[in-house]
């Protein structure tokens, strides 16, 4: 892995395509894997920096675990979290609604 680390260090600098080093970061995937391996990146000033190895990790908005079963029970957990302060939301704010705006705000607003 760390020859593809170099590699893609090395494209993105012929594109000219700066890597944001901080946000970099290991995460592995699948059954026990040595996660004992430190992983380098190289600065702009070609010092050699390691990368902060994570068990989780947010990708596009969803949350991956690096657990042997790979299951999304922390994502799913924090998207159910998420509907509920959405409906408490507009059960506070919104009292004397008819049942059709009632729906249209619940399938607008928390089912999304």
């Amino acid at each position: 892995m760390q020859y593809g680390l170099d590699a893609l260090q090395k494209w993105s600098e012929k594109w000219l395509l700066n890597l944001n080093i901080n946000k970099c970061q290991v995460v592995t995937f699948g059954r026990p894997v040595d996660k004992s391996y430190n992983y380098n990146i190289r600065d702009y000033n070609n010092q050699t920096i390691p990368l902060e190895i994570r068990n989780q990790v947010l990708d596009l908005g969803i949350g991956l675990c690096s657990d042997e079963k790979l299951s999304f029970k922390e994502h799913i957990h924090v998207k159910i979290n998420e509907a509920y302060m959405m409906l408490g939301l507009i059960k506070r704010n919104f009292k004397y609604l008819t049942i059709p705006t009632s729906i249209l705000l619940y399938m607008s607003m928390v089912s999304s």
